[in-house]
């Protein structure tokens, strides 16, 4: 297996949009909200360059190739406070594709925040092995309750 984790540019975007957004809706299993979707089909190329002001782009896609082919991806915006998707192929799931995109989500921004259903369980696995802790419990945009998942050294320290 020749897997391969990558980050998609802004000259790749255009070309491969449309299957990452068909890749999300056929494979998150109905998890992903409207609102993220809608994000991912709005994203333009230029969200993914870097702002002069700052040292990272306001939005990253990842990417998961093996042999060549599409097994997952992830998009955050915000470092994940604004949007932050994560899918898998079903017949690569286990594997851990998904903690490796979201480290590398996470090493790209420097910090990264995700809101997960309580009912994932498979998505709550993957922000715990990406390194990842539960720092709150709100209800999500369905009414499940959604736990926030933050990067450790993106939580204020108390006083």
């Amino acid at each position: 297996m020749n897997m391969r984790i990558k980050l998609m540019t802004p000259e790749e975007w255009p070309i491969y949009q449309s299957r990452i957004v068909a890749f999300a809706v056929r494979y998150g299993d109905r998890r992903l909200t409207a609102a993220a979707l809608k994000r991912l089909r709005q994203l333009e190329p230029s969200a993914l360059v870097p702002v002069p002001a700052e040292e990272t782009p306001s939005s990253a896609i990842i990417v998961a190739l093996q042999d060549g082919k599409l097994t997952g991806f992830a998009f955050a915006e915000g470092a994940g406070e604004k949007t932050c998707i994560v899918v898998t192929h079903p017949d690569s799931r286990g594997l851990g594709i998904a903690s490796q995109l979201l480290l590398r989500l996470r090493s790209y921004f420097g910090r990264l925040s995700c809101r997960v259903a309580s009912d994932n369980a498979a998505s709550m696995a993957a922000c715990f092995n990406a390194g990842m802790i539960a720092v709150g419990l709100s209800p999500g945009p369905t009414g499940k309750p959604t736990l926030r998942f933050e990067t450790p050294d993106s939580i204020p320290a108390k006083s």
